[in-house]
């Protein structure tokens, strides 16, 4: 009898552990604003580096010339390198701009 009163309030215990813990909404909304303006912010910022690595790319195209490396040279490498970093950017901001939106189900709904 008493190992199953003690199991009835260990168990009665972890569900209100467990209720108590849960975050209210609005501090899941505080939090998601937040992760947005961060990942804005990103993204604004990969934008102003890439738009700079692609005139930084022209210039090492000029300097180069008709005597580049052929396909394999310094100015297409660092643009390619500049557009997939804006992508990488940019898909980071859709697939947080989905899960705040709720496109992308990864929270239970509280």
């Amino acid at each position: 009898m008493a190992r199953q009163l003690s199991a009835l309030l260990l168990s009665s215990a972890a569900a209100l552990a467990s209720v108590a813990a849960a975050p209210q909404q609005d501090e899941m909304d505080n939090l998601t604003a937040v992760f947005d303006a961060v990942l804005t912010g990103m993204a604004y910022a990969g934008a102003g580096l890439c738009f700079f690595a692609i005139v930084w790319a022209g210039f090492l195209l000029m300097a180069e010339g008709a005597e580049g490396e052929g396909r394999g040279s310094r100015a297409r490498n660092a643009v390619f390198m500049a557009v997939v970093g804006l992508v990488v950017v940019l898909l980071a901001k859709g697939i947080a701009a989905g899960i705040v939106g709720r496109i992308i189900a990864v929270l239970p709904e509280i």
